[in-house]
């Protein structure tokens, strides 16, 4: 009988898990630049668009080839250049570096130059007011917040009663955290700095430098960022209040990060679940060299001083059972015919599939977030050359585990790549670190897309599921609060206290020893043997001299008491007198 009236109540709790959201209605915003890759989260909206959501994206990704069911895109130019603003010299055309507290700034002005290169666009001011109409009544509002904002909310106006999920293709940042009103868990004792090259180890100066860093970016941001911006957008609307953020990075690759329950990794959310074979002429080509293939994009390797193509050149002549697929699709010019050399222009599926393949031995990138990812998924050993902002930080990780080789701006030659690429080729240390690697990236309880998925759906049905994650009244405290110095200063008052006592102690102690020892004045022992005393003729001793004294007539220690006595003799003589006198 209690088997019978389980049965429904089970039915029952089965239904309420399993139960589906209905289909909602979603607006997407994403205004990054090309070079933070706006198009990484398309494969989240896919999945939404395929669980029968409504999708309005503004976007300045690419558009999609084909109209799909369900999906209002629309496309906003964004041709912000960071390469050619910062790190490339205008009288020869060369890279130039730049010291990390400096691309600290930079890290701030992609703010500015990306929203204005945005908002202030031909396309933007042509069709704003279709967009003001069309952005509005959503349930779920999805906003690519890599860089701690995006300009396109701007549009959307107070988005406080909507439910907001941030996306973030960078590391865990103080300005993220911000905005989920979440305390900061990022120790800048432990945590490198999101865009600096220091070890997981630190030592006094590195720590020094990464306190430097990490207290400076809210001073640049309140005080130098948020006053420019507001002369392009609102910026309490562009910095929104978020429920949940989703983070690409995993621990795998990245340092291990203090997250608080608001933020979920979702580490290789653009990576495909499954690849897909080469066309004929590629695999025609790779079936050619016995020590497999390197896979190449490297955007800036002209930039390189005048010698990076020809270090490539170099590199493949010295590997000539190697072949190499060049993606040429961001190059000024073509590089030479080389028969062990295929050129091509590759996407990012294409380029999953190449890397995909068991006979991919190499992949030469510029250590940005999502190449190094995708290395790690396949099991590729690496040759990075980072050039800016957050690629220091990862060409540090993937040096610190085995994952690769680091080829520095600094010093680069004509042999720089080819030493490299003979590394990660003949030492075994590389394949052992990847497969590990590999092992922990791709072992999850759920895909990164579908755990996406799932808190979009949560976040769809219970807009204040999140709310609860975050002690947001702590963000209120003052710095001494926050971090209890007003509570440490009472044993530190204390510990001084008694530390002075002690000094004081010592002190008087040491000044008793000095007097105490000071040495005692020596007597002069060469003294002449005494004489016998000889007794005094006459009448007896005169008034006011002494009736028996021993003379010492060479020492002078006793020359002070004849003096007093002399003085005395004198005064009881002029007393007598004085007495006869008045008599």
């Amino acid at each position: 009988m209690k088997v019978f009236l389980l049965f429904p109540l089970l039915l029952l709790l089965l239904s309420g898990i399993l139960e589906t959201p209905e289909a909602a209605n979603i607006l997407g915003l994403v205004s990054t630049a090309e070079h933070n890759n706006p198009g990484w989260s398309q494969p989240l909206f896919d999945a939404l668009l395929a669980k029968g959501h409504q999708l309005v994206l503004v976007s300045t990704a690419p558009a999609p080839a084909k109209t799909v069911e369900g999906l209002v895109y629309i496309h906003l130019p964004n041709d912000y250049d960071l390469m050619q603003k910062h790190f490339i010299r205008s009288d020869t055309g060369h890279y130039q570096e730049m010291r990390t507290l400096m691309q600290l700034l930079v890290w701030y002005e992609v703010q500015l130059g990306s929203c204005r290169a945005v908002m202030e666009s031909d396309t933007m001011q042509s069709r704003k007011s279709e967009l003001l109409m069309s952005l509005s009544l959503f349930d779920l509002i999805i906003t690519d917040i890599t860089h701690g904002m995006d300009c396109l909310l701007d549009l959307v106006g107070d988005a406080s009663y909507k439910p907001i999920l941030g996306l973030s293709a960078g590391k865990l940042t103080p300005d993220l955290l911000d905005l989920l009103n979440s305390e900061n868990t990022i120790n800048p004792a432990k945590i490198p700095h999101f865009i600096s090259p220091m070890p997981r180890k630190m030592g006094f100066f590195n720590r020094f430098h990464n306190h430097n860093m990490f207290y400076s970016s809210p001073l640049v941001r309140w005080h130098i960022i948020r006053p420019a911006l507001s002369t392009i957008v609102r910026p309490d609307n562009v910095y929104p209040n978020l429920q949940l953020a989703l983070l690409n990075t995993h621990p795998s690759i990245d340092y291990v990060q203090n997250l608080p329950p608001g933020v979920v990794e979702v580490a290789g959310l653009h990576i495909k679940p499954e690849v897909q074979p080469l066309p004929n002429s590629i695999q025609k080509f790779a079936d050619q060299f016995i020590d497999g293939i390197v896979y190449i994009d490297l955007p800036y390797i002209e930039l390189m001083y005048g010698v990076g193509v020809d270090a490539m050149y170099k590199m493949m002549e010295d590997n000539p059972n190697c072949g190499f697929i060049w993606n040429v699709k961001k190059m000024k010019e073509l590089p030479k015919t080389m028969w062990n050399l295929l050129t091509l222009h590759v996407d990012r599926s294409l380029k999953q599939d190449i890397l995909g393949q068991s006979g991919v031995k190499g992949y030469i990138n510029h250590a940005d977030s999502f190449d190094i990812q995708e290395a790690v998924h396949f099991g590729v050993p690496m040759v990075v050359l980072p050039l800016i902002l957050e690629e220091f930080n990862n060409a540090q990780r993937v040096m610190e585990r085995s994952l690769g080789v680091v080829v520095s701006a600094n010093g680069f030659n004509l042999d720089s790549l080819t030493v490299a690429l003979k590394r990660i080729l003949d030492e075994d240390i590389f394949t052992t670190s990847l497969y590990t690697a590999q092992q922990k990236f791709r072992t999850r309880l759920v895909s990164a897309i579908d755990l996406a998925v799932w808190h979009a759906e949560q976040l769809i049905a219970e807009p204040t599921l999140y709310l609860n994650l975050a002690q947001r009244e702590t963000n209120a405290q003052n710095f001494f609060v926050a971090q209890s110095l007003d509570v440490l200063a009472i044993p530190l008052f204390l510990i001084i206290v008694v530390l002075v006592n002690f000094l004081q102690i010592g002190y008087y102690l040491y000044q008793g020893f000095c007097k105490s020892g000071k040495p005692v004045k020596e007597l002069n022992l060469d003294v002449k043997p005494l004489k016998k005393r000889k007794k005094v003729q006459g009448n007896g001793s005169k008034i006011g001299e002494p009736a028996n004294i021993t003379l010492l007539e060479d020492s002078s220690d006793f020359q002070d008491v004849q003096d007093a006595e002399a003085e005395l003799s004198i005064d009881e003589e002029s007393k007598t007198l004085i007495d006869k006198k008045d008599d």
